[in-house]
């Protein structure tokens, strides 16, 4: 994965994240209760295929990016689950590199 790349990627979910806040009335009852939920599955889903996705072990930078980005994920901020994901590759990259 390229630096580009990863920058797209992060635009992108950001974007995706924040204009639907600004742009769309909150929402209330069950709608609420399933956005609520929705974050840790969509997570695991995004984190498992680049994981096991080719049946070879991860290479160490993914790896520590997923365990990032999971970390960052107790706290439920996108910008902080992106952040410590990319901390925990450019680690993986300085451990291989």
């Amino acid at each position: 994965m390229t630096w580009t790349l990863l920058l797209v990627l992060t635009v992108v979910t950001v974007a995706s994240r924040v204009l639907p806040m600004a742009l769309l009335p909150t929402p209330r009852g069950r709608a609420a209760e399933i956005l609520e939920a929705l974050p840790a599955p969509l997570f695991a889903s995004l984190a498992a295929l680049p994981l096991v996705g080719d049946g070879d072990a991860p290479a160490l930078p993914v790896l520590l990016a997923a365990i990032g980005a999971l970390l960052g994920a107790t706290r439920r901020s996108l910008a902080l689950t992106l952040a410590c994901g990319i901390a925990g590759f450019v680690v993986g990259e300085v451990l291989v590199g």
